[in-house]
């Protein structure tokens, strides 16, 4: 497993439906009641307690976070608790259910942005609703089930998250839906945002605090299998007129592909001569992960060409200095793009021709099987021994052995 995604398409996310939509995926709901009703004790909530419920939301099965304190349940014990109240307690909660170093930062990286985004958008680090001890449970536990299910090394994507609309109730008084809070969590972490079908809340404060943890509002995942029993389903306590549910979906990203981010530069010239197009490729080639260059029609119904190169992180600056230095352009476009990269394997060929030595190098698609010998290196061999290209990249696949899948790599 590499992949988890997060599917808050339909009803959104709220941090119970959060924790227990992963209860729900790892199978161990039970030991996870345990850890949290010990966390409980341990901070002086003796008289709360947690379990998990399976039920059925519009048909839809799944587990759904019960509380046995009525009180808590219903938040009368909320209070306008400060910042440092509830770092205090979330941190002795976080260790007393024996989260990672690694959890324990993420429990707080959640509550640092509910409190920044409380303080952004009303004023105050008083936190009222977020200040309960549900908030907290919803935190260590969501964090803690991750961990129970082993997946706190993947990856996390979204979905565009249904946040509702109309109007909602707070301390604050009413406000607009989504609430300030999360619409300040969502939007300082990129999380992409549908408006749903009912007027209601959908997306709580806390439950788009641990998306934008998780996720860091990364919504472009890559092609994937679900893993057998991968399937984890959260639901909420609301009646909404269809499932009110987050699921969860763990998986792996295709066999023998990469998903990686790249970037792509252009820039669009119509008074450059062909002489210094080709140089330019020239310059481009080594720098660039891929260069092309394309005709078009530009204003005026001018002749000109798009130049474009695929860049990294690294070469991006180098391939943008070499088109602005090469071409006297005004400017380039960069824009972000997710590439889809085949895992290949080189390997080297030799052939011995009339008693001469050579080495070709080859490149497999690890997917398909496929191999592709090296041009420049085939050219050398045709132009030295006076042979049809085509003659030596046959003879270098006739060398090649069959290719034998040896499963995921």
């Amino acid at each position: 497993m590499n992949l988890v995604l997060i599917d808050a398409s339909l009803a959104g996310v709220s941090g119970d439906k959060m924790v227990s939509a992963f209860a729900s995926a790892s199978g161990r709901s039970r030991n996870l009641e345990a850890a949290i009703n010990g966390a409980l004790k341990s901070i002086g909530k003796e008289s709360c307690e947690v379990f998990f419920e399976e039920i059925e939301s519009q048909g839809i099965k799944g587990l759904q976070l019960k509380f046995k304190d009525s009180a808590v349940e219903h938040k009368s014990e909320v209070g306008a608790r400060t910042a440092g109240e509830a770092i205090e307690t979330l941190t002795a909660a976080a260790k007393a259910i024996g989260l990672t170093q690694a959890g324990e930062r993420l429990a707080r990286s959640a509550m640092d942005l509910l409190i920044s985004t409380e303080k952004a958008a009303h004023g105050t680090e008083l936190l009222h609703e977020l200040g309960s001890v549900d908030t907290v449970i919803d935190i260590i536990g969501t964090f803690k089930a991750i961990e129970l299910l082993g997946v706190e090394d993947c990856a996390f994507f979204t979905t565009p998250v249904a946040v509702g609309f109309g109007s909602v109730r707070s301390s604050h008084g009413l406000l607009p839906v989504p609430a300030p809070a999360t619409l300040s969590i969502m939007s300082r972490t990129g999380i992409p945002m549908a408006r749903g079908e009912v007027q209601q809340e959908l997306t709580t404060p806390t439950g788009a605090a641990l998306l934008a943890v998780l996720t860091s509002g990364r919504v472009d995942f890559p092609p994937f299998r679900t893993a057998p029993g991968g399937i984890g389903i959260g639901i909420g306590k609301r009646e909404i007129g269809f499932p009110n549910i987050t699921r969860v979906i763990i998986g792996e990203a295709l066999a023998g592909t990469k998903d990686e981010e790249i970037l792509l530069v252009e820039s669009n010239v119509d008074d450059v001569e062909g002489e210094v197009l080709g140089w330019i490729f020239e310059k481009l080639n080594g720098v660039a992960e891929d260069v092309c260059i394309i005709p078009m029609l530009t204003k005026k119904n001018r002749p000109g060409h798009i130049i474009r190169a695929v860049a990294t992180a690294d070469s991006v600056g180098k391939v943008i200095d070499t088109i602005l230095k090469e071409t006297g352009t005004l400017g380039v476009k960069v824009s972000p793009w997710r590439r889809i990269k085949v895992h290949r394997e080189e390997s080297v060929v030799d052939l011995d021709i009339r008693g001469k030595p050579y080495s070709v190098r080859v490149k497999t698609n690890l997917r398909t099987g496929r191999s592709k010998p090296a041009y420049d290196d085939c050219r050398k061999v045709a132009l030295e021994e006076g042979l049809p290209l085509k003659s030596v990249v046959d003879l270098v696949r006739s060398k090649l052995q069959p290719y034998e899948d040896g499963g995921d790599r």
